[in-house]
């Protein structure tokens, strides 16, 4: 009952791909799937997802994309995670008019062309998307072409993961007995209905709507309480030079508060692409590894904050703790993360702040995207 396996195979485009995340989360939803084709437009993503995956992203703009470059695959399932930019103070809220948000509204525009419509489509963007006029455009499109639609808000906290990264999610799949293509007016109450009651639907609890009838009825459980860092982390890279805060950099910050963690902590703030690099401050938080029984954040008196042993987390500990498979276990599940040696500490950082939380995708798609029909089956 967690998915609807007994449905054909499902054929997936992932678009924005980045090094992978939405497909890494196909994976470990145990759904029965492959990604057709990917598309992403950075270069150090793409060859790190070619290392990965043995398949080369088309780099190709979105935004040039037509109906055919599409239809030849025959998918029934988008993934995307488009630029969040557009959506954020940094990108000054530019939403549908920023540039980088072109591929998502050609995306968009290209659905009802389609003679290949997808059945399931899953977006993962920040917070604040849901107050975009970009997601207004979306939910009119999907709504109108006889989609069912979750939006939700989720952090990998809910979910039992010590890491603060609350993510806006879009989870669309074809209504029971919908047609697809079937003509706009036969949805459009409602389309609207939804639109109006968007404060209502928006989920920010975990397990909600069909996850929770999934959960119940699997008896499976949801941890509520995240895990000390101390399990993701090495602590044989506390004195790793190049993961070391400079002193400079500290100490020339005296009115600002930094972000520290201890490895019995069980909560880190959001790495973003700024991480490990100057920008200290809002790009994740900082490890101490030393005089444990201290607690200081440096507002006032950085100097303080020097023989706490600060580090940046390493690529691989941020990768653990949004849940990328590094090793292989599985005979199912092929696809680890691992970065080309070309791809500098810093690239890898950057790439990851850019991504997403596996597991978090996984029980969507396991318990929302793919199991929403058979519950929906059920029910009538």
């Amino acid at each position: 009952m967690e998915t609807d396996k007994a449905n054909k195979h499902v054929v997936c485009l992932e678009f924005f791909s980045g090094i992978g995340g939405l497909h890494y989360g196909l994976q470990a939803s145990g759904v029965q799937g492959t990604v057709a084709m990917s598309f992403d437009m950075n270069e150090n993503a793409n060859c790190v997802y070619e290392h990965n995956f043995g398949m080369r992203p088309n780099n190709k703009a979105i935004d040039y994309l037509e109906p055919a470059d599409i239809d030849k695959y025959k998918a029934t399932c988008w993934l995307l995670s488009p630029p969040c930019q557009p959506y954020t103070r940094g990108g000054k809220y530019l939403d549908d008019q920023d540039p980088r948000a072109r591929g998502l509204i050609r995306l968009i525009k290209l659905l009802p062309e389609l003679k290949h419509k997808p059945t399931h489509i899953l977006l993962e963007n920040v917070m604040n998307f849901e107050n975009s006029q970009s997601r207004s455009i979306l939910v009119r499109t999907l709504g109108s072409m006889g989609f069912a639609i979750n939006e939700c808000l989720l952090s990998p906290l809910q979910f039992g993961i010590p890491n603060n990264r609350v993510r806006y999610y879009l989870v669309a799949s074809m209504r029971h007995g919908a047609r697809i293509g079937s003509g706009a007016s036969e949805h459009n109450s409602y389309v609207d209905d939804y639109l109006q009651s968007k404060r209502n639907v928006i989920h920010t609890e975990w397990p909600f709507g069909s996850a929770a009838i999934s959960l119940s009825l699997s008896k499976q459980t949801t941890p509520m309480q995240p895990q000390p860092l101390e399990r993701y982390i090495d602590r044989s890279l506390d004195n790793e030079p190049s993961l070391l805060v400079p002193a400079s950099s500290i100490i020339k910050r005296t009115k600002l508060e930094f972000d520290i963690v201890q490895p019995s902590s069980k909560q880190t703030s959001t790495f973003t692409k700024a991480y490990g690099s100057k920008h200290l401050i809002g790009s994740g938080s900082l490890l101490q590894t030393r005089d444990l029984d201290t607690r200081e954040n440096g507002f006032g008196a950085p100097e303080k904050l020097l023989e706490l042993g600060l580090r940046f987390f390493s690529p691989k500990e941020v990768a653990l703790l949004h849940h990328f498979p590094l090793v292989s276990t599985e005979d199912d599940k092929p696809f680890v993360l691992d970065f080309p040696a070309e791809i500098t500490q810093r690239q890898r950082l950057q790439l990851l702040g850019n991504s997403l939380n596996v597991h978090v995708v996984a029980e969507l798609m396991r318990h929302v995207l793919f199991a929403q029909q058979e519950l929906q089956g059920e029910s009538q």
